[in-house]
């Protein structure tokens, strides 16, 4: 019998770099976080997206997200980070590729990653 859990899924950055751009102000970031498929072939699938936190590069974001985890499967997840555009097309900040086992490893259930372009 395989073992299954629900895990809590919650996110928070650090000194994010600011895209806004020039005499723009300060990023307005918010995550979007997807399921990685296991299966080859799989489509992955969005957990969904965090809430916008207007003018500010370290975030702590209070919108949660629930996965199962089944303990004998690899389940990754991508947190992809973006810049609320009002007037135009979001802008990337960046991603980071989570696996659940490694953050359930981690001290205190913590893992930190950098952001890849």
């Amino acid at each position: 019998m395989t073992k299954t859990e629900r895990v809590q899924i919650s996110l928070h950055a650090q000194n994010l770099k600011n895209v806004a751009g020039a005499f723009k102000g300060t990023s307005d970031p918010y995550a979007v976080v997807t399921l990685v498929a296991s299966e080859p072939g799989g489509k992955p699938t969005i957990l969904g997206k965090t809430e916008v936190i207007k003018n500010n590069l370290s975030p702590h974001w209070v919108k949660k997200f629930e996965v199962d985890y089944d303990f004998s499967k690899s389940t990754r997840f991508n947190v992809g980070i973006y810049d609320e555009i009002r007037k135009s097309e979001n802008k990337s900040m960046g991603n980071a590729l989570f696996e659940i086992g490694e953050v359930l490893g981690a001290r205190g259930n913590i893992k930190a990653k950098k952001l890849k372009k």
